[in-house]
């Protein structure tokens, strides 16, 4: 029976050094106080205050109308290309 308790001493100290292990390793994606939510919404706050993101969306959408215009000029060639077949 010493022998018995001790196994079972020993395997249950194993799992606690485990279990402890898994549940002390920080998160992978975020372990702050506040939480990595707070942090986005800061920055978007900032970026709304100094401008940066009314520059973004204006980037953003010149990129839209350069994309499209050149899908234009694409379809343009393909018709053309087509009528002279």
């Amino acid at each position: 029976m010493g022998r018995d308790a001790f196994i079972r001493a020993g395997v249950i100290t194993i799992g606690a050094v485990i279990g402890l292990s898994l549940s002390s390793a920080p998160a992978a994606a975020c372990n702050k106080t506040n939480g990595c939510t707070m942090d986005v919404l800061l920055e978007e706050d900032q970026m709304m205050r100094d401008g940066r993101m009314t520059q973004a969306m204006q980037e953003g959408q010149a990129n839209m109308e350069a994309f499209r215009r050149q899908r234009e000029a694409e379809q343009a060639v393909g018709t053309r290309a087509s009528l002279h077949k």
